[in-house]
């Protein structure tokens, strides 16, 4: 069931957190860990590339492959002013106290959540001066340990798990949406004794490239164009560059982005998967909620409270793989669409106990679109994680 407003809490019994001498009268928010998907950008493949993918005529962007667009900067300042706002209204003292209460760091390894890292250090907390952070060289064990040599997913429990989920690529969500698609891009592609390769009839295969899992088949380019088509409406690119789809473009894609969820249930948020991939990242968050070193990410004190982290869709996938999260609107067909924001709070009651909420923060497909941010705050979720986030 979805939830809005209150979380399953977790009592933990912490040591060593900050408190005043005087009991307050209400709880107390004590720190903030926020996990920022960039905001929009193009798609990581050329047009020419994407059309051979899929049989379909790709409209050229204003940036390069995989760049964050000024449609996407000013769209996710929206964002970002807006969560501040929420936090604002908590009373969250960093946000109003400059000092060296907030870190922000960012995956270096793009460009665009370089920038997303720099738009959440100007605009968080606008006074204080907030300089954004990044591992200069290498993949940031952080956002990809698989990539940084950190870990590897032990193979056989990786295609257990692969098998185990792949019923999903064929519920009746997924197949409509795979055929709506087909329909869309390469309505001739499944024709005859043999088809092409863009037809999306071809079941989900698990490759290995360099130790690491990757997916392969109907799903996993029907995923990727599901993406790129809400990219492109989310851009603000007119109507007319979805063919055959034009019509009602939010329809089109609420009914084929189940495929790129599907995509990434059959990896990303696969546990064994997420676990190698970001589980660096899950122990970051741990550490700091609790008040220990958090090794990984240079710049975390003991007087840090606010920890804002500026990565990617996969990063938020995998935190809910570890963590045992699940979330849907109604108002956005993508789960992890630009610009959302998974947040962990502390909070300390007055009788001295603590306890974790997990909210997320959206835009709806057409503040995207318009870039905005006006209703982020009454369209926030509190979750309900299945695995404790402290122990």
């Amino acid at each position: 069931m979805k939830k809005t407003g209150c979380v399953l809490l977790f009592a933990l019994s912490l040591t060593g957190c900050s408190g005043g001498a005087s009991a307050p009268s209400g709880p107390v928010l004590e720190k903030i860990v926020l996990l920022s998907r960039h905001g929009i950008r193009s798609p990581t493949a050329s047009p020419v590339s994407l059309k051979a993918k899929t049989g379909f005529d790709w409209p050229e962007w204003s940036v390069a492959p995989g760049e964050m667009t000024p449609h996407g900067v000013a769209t996710l300042g929206a964002m970002v002013q807006a969560v501040r706002s929420h936090y604002q209204h908590l009373a969250f003292g960093p946000l109003q106290n400059c000092s060296d209460q907030i870190q922000v760091w960012a995956d270096g390894a793009d460009h665009r959540t370089q920038q997303t890292g720099q738009i959440w250090a100007r605009d968080v907390a606008p006074d204080c001066h907030v300089t954004a952070q990044w591992q200069a060289q290498g993949p940031d064990p952080v956002y990809n340990a698989i990539a940084a040599g950190r870990a590897v997913p032990p193979r056989l429990e990786t295609e257990q798990a692969f098998a185990s989920a792949l019923p999903v690529s064929r519920t009746p969500d997924v197949q409509r949406g795979l055929q709506a698609l087909q329909m869309l891009m390469a309505p001739g592609a499944c024709d005859g004794p043999t088809h092409t390769s863009r037809c999306l009839r071809d079941a989900s295969v698990l490759d290995w490239k360099k130790a690491a899992p990757h997916l392969s088949g109907g799903v996993a380019t029907g995923g990727m164009a599901a993406e790129s088509l809400l990219l492109l409406y989310s851009e603000g690119f007119p109507v007319d560059v979805f063919g055959s789809a034009k019509a009602d473009v939010p329809g089109l894609l609420k009914t084929v982005m189940p495929v790129h969820a599907a995509e990434s249930l059959l990896l990303r948020r696969l546990p064994v998967v997420a676990q190698a991939r970001n589980g660096v990242m899950a122990q970051g968050i741990w550490a700091f909620l609790a008040d220990r070193p958090v090794a990984d990410i240079p710049g975390v004190t003991a007087s840090t409270r606010l920890l804002v982290l500026a990565g990617h869709d996969t990063n938020q996938d995998a935190m809910a793989a570890i963590f045992g999260l699940s979330w849907a609107f109604a108002d956005q067909p993508d789960s992890t669409a630009p610009d959302t924001v998974l947040a962990f709070e502390r909070w300390r009651y007055p009788d001295r106990h603590v306890e974790v909420k997990v909210r997320i923060f959206h835009q709806s497909l057409e503040e995207l679109r318009a870039g905005q941010a006006s209703s982020v705050e009454r369209s926030m979720q509190t979750l309900e994680p299945r695995n404790p986030i402290l122990p």
